[in-house]
C-alpha cells in the first residue's frame, strides 16, 4: 500500500469500533514480533492533563539530545501527529510500511479468532513498531482511556508510570466515583516500577498509593509549582507563565513557560518529578530540564490562533477540564467579555460544564462538532440557555467564527474562546484562518 491507501484502509477499520481489553492488541503485538518488549517507556494516564505532562517531559528529553517517541491520541489537527518522534510525525513512507504488514497480520487474525483488532489497537501497534524500527532511547506513551484494559498497557516493565489528574469522565466505561476510575488508572502500574502522581484529591492520591505500595513501586507524589501571570498586558502574545517549584529531592527550578493555563502548574510539576525519576536510570537531563519547560508547547491547550480579534481555543472537554478553564480565565482574563463557542459530545456531562461555566461569557455561541458522538448543538443551546440569557445555536462552524469574530470588531465583546471538545478545535482554527484571509 502506498500512503493514501494506508490511509483509506485505516479509515475503513473505524467499523470494528473500539473494545477495552488486552486479547486483541495482545494478539496483534505477538504477531508482529512484540515490538512493545523493545522499548523503554513511560507510560501515562489520567483524566487531564497528560498530554501537557508528556509535552514537558519530551521537550526536555529532546533538548537533552534523547531520540524520542511520542504516542498520544486522538489526532486534533493531523491525522499523522499521534505518532511521533523528537516532534516530528511519523513518515508517510513508513507508515504505509507499517499498515501494509499490520493488514496482513490482522487479516490472519480475524480468520483464525475470529475478531479483528480495533482502530487504536491498530494504530497503537503501529506506534510500537515504528518506535522498534527507529531505535529510540525513550518512548512516552499515553493512555487512551483508563488504564488496566487500555490497548497501551501492555508492557511487562516502564520506567516510570505516571498519573496526572483524575475526574469523572468516561464513567459508563471506568466507574462512577474518584476511587473508582483511579483503581482503573492504577492498572498501569507495574511491580517494582516507580509511580509518579500529579498533585490532587487526597482520595485519588490514597487509591494509587496504596497499590503502588502492594506492587513494590516506588511512589513518588508531586507537588505544585507556584505559577504567576508575568507581563500581563494586552497583548497575550507577551504573557508568560513563572513557575517555581521545589521538587521532592529538594532542588528548586524555575522557568518561564510558554503553555499557558493554571493547570500547567500541576502538569509541569508532575514533569519534573519524572525527568529526576528517568535520571536514576542514567538519562542526563539536570541542565536542560529549565529550558526544555520554557520551550514546551502543546496545541489546542489554552492556545492563541489569532491576536486581533483576541481568539484563543482549548481542549476543555469534562468538568474538571473546564472548572480549571474557569480558573485560567480569572487568572488571564480579568474584566474581559468573552464569546464562547462551545461544542461537546454527547457522552460527556454538559450540564455540569454549562452550570460551571456559562456566566463567564458575555454570549455564547453553540455548534455541532464533526464527531459521530457530537451533541446535537441546539440541546447544547438549551442547556446554557437555563445559566445565560444570551445564547445562540448555529449549524456551521464557519459562521459560527465569523459572528464572534463580528462581535469583537463591532466592540460588543473583547475576545473569543472556544472549547468543549477536541473534536472542532481543527475545524475552527481553519475557519479563523480562512476570516483573516478575507
Amino acid at each position: 500500500m502506498n500512503y493514501t491507501e494506508a490511509r483509506s484502509y485505516l479509515k475503513e477499520v473505524n467499523k470494528y469500533g473500539s473494545v477495552l481489553g488486552l486479547e486483541s492488541i495482545t494478539t496483534l503485538l505477538d504477531a508482529l514480533g512484540n515490538p512493545q518488549k523493545e522499548l523503554k517507556v513511560v507510560h501515562i494516564a489520567g483524566t487531564n492533563g497528560k498530554g501537557s505532562t508528556l509535552a514537558f517531559i519530551q521537550s526536555v528529553l529532546v533538548k537533552s539530545g534523547y531520540q524520542t517517541g511520542r504516542y498520544s491520541s486522538p489526532a486534533v489537527f493531523d491525522d499523522d501527529e499521534t505518532i511521533q518522534i523528537n516532534g516530528k510525525n511519523i513518515e508517510k513512507e513508513e507508515l504505509a510500511d507499517i499498515v501494509t504488514l499490520i493488514r496482513e497480520k490482522a487479516d490472519i487474525i480475524l480468520e483464525k479468532y475470529g475478531f479483528h483488532p480495533t482502530p487504536f489497537e491498530i494504530e497503537t501497534a503501529m506506534a510500537f513498531e515504528y518506535f522498534k524500527r527507529k531505535d529510540c532511547d525513550i518512548v512516552l506513551v499515553e493512555c487512551g482511556m483508563g488504564g488496566a484494559g487500555d490497548a497501551t498497557n501492555v508492557f511487562d516493565r516502564v520506567l516510570c508510570s505516571v498519573i496526572t489528574s483524575i475526574s469523572l469522565d468516561h464513567t459508563a466505561f471506568l466507574g462512577e466515583t474518584i476511587e473508582e476510575i483511579a483503581q482503573v488508572k492504577a492498572g498501569i502500574i507495574k511491580p517494582c516500577c516507580p509511580v509518579v502522581m500529579a498533585k490532587q484529591s487526597e482520595k485519588a492520591v490514597n487509591c494509587i498509593k496504596n497499590i503502588a505500595q502492594e506492587k513494590g513501586a516506588e511512589f513518588v507524589q508531586a507537588g505544585q509549582a507556584q505559577l504567576t501571570a508575568q507581563n500581563h498586558p494586552s497583548d497575550m502574545k507577551s504573557v508568560k507563565n513563572r513557575i517555581n517549584y521545589k521538587a521532592a529531592n529538594g532542588k528548586k527550578y524555575q522557568a518561564n513557560i510558554r503553555m499557558l493555563g493554571t493547570y500547567q502548574s500541576i502538569n509541569a510539576a508532575t514533569a519534573i518529578e519524572t525527568l529526576l525519576c528517568l535520571e536514576n536510570y542514567g538519562y542526563q537531563l539536570e541542565e536542560h530540564i529549565e529550558q526544555g519547560l520554557s520551550e514546551a508547547v502543546w496545541d489546542g491547550r489554552m492556545e492563541i490562533i489569532s491576536e486581533e480579534p483576541l481568539f484563543i481555543i482549548d481542549g476543555a472537554h469534562n468538568p474538571g477540564a473546564v472548572k480549571e478553564l474557569r480558573n485560567s480565565m480569572d487568572l488571564y482574563f480579568t474584566n474581559r467579555r468573552i464569546t464562547f463557542i462551545m461544542g461537546v459530545l454527547a457522552d460527556k456531562d454538559f450540564a455540569q460544564e454549562a452550570e460551571l461555566i456559562a456566566d463567564k461569557a458575555e454570549n455564547i455561541i453553540t455548534v455541532t462538532p464533526n464527531n459521530s458522538r457530537a451533541l446535537d448543538g441546539k440541546k447544547l443551546a438549551e442547556t446554557l440557555s437555563v445559566y445565560h440569557k444570551n445564547v445562540q445555536y448555529m449549524d456551521d462552524i464557519t459562521k459560527a467564527v465569523t459572528s464572534a469574530m463580528d462581535y469583537v470588531r463591532k466592540g460588543q465583546t473583547d475576545m473569543i474562546l472556544a472549547f468543549g471538545s477536541l473534536s472542532h478545535l481543527k475545524d475552527i482554527k481553519q475557519a479563523v484562518k480562512a476570516e483573516r484571509r478575507d
